[in-house]
């Protein structure tokens, strides 16, 4: 996504200031961190998703996790299914 928007909006020369706590600084970089993006591109992300969730890139991060637990769970499953079969 960052990369189509940063085509089409060009370079970036306008710096914006918001004021948080640090507790809340520690929060978003957190969040940045879990997405693989850079506190600016995360921050970037989400005020310009409208809300969609779908763009999220937190909530497509723990998605991604989720999906390579069930997996590594169905193929234990699997394994252990064809060696009860082999007894």
């Amino acid at each position: 996504m960052s990369v189509a928007l940063q085509d089409a909006v060009g370079p970036r020369t306008t710096r914006l200031s918001v004021l948080v706590s640090n507790t809340e600084a520690a929060q978003i970089a957190a969040r940045a961190e879990a997405a693989k993006l850079s506190v600016s591109a995360y921050l970037r992300a989400q005020a310009l998703s409208a809300g969609a969730s779908d763009n999220d890139p937190e909530a497509l991060a723990v998605f991604d996790q989720v999906i390579s637990d069930i997996s590594t769970r169905i193929d234990a499953a699997n394994a252990s299914l064809e060696a009860a079969c082999r007894a």
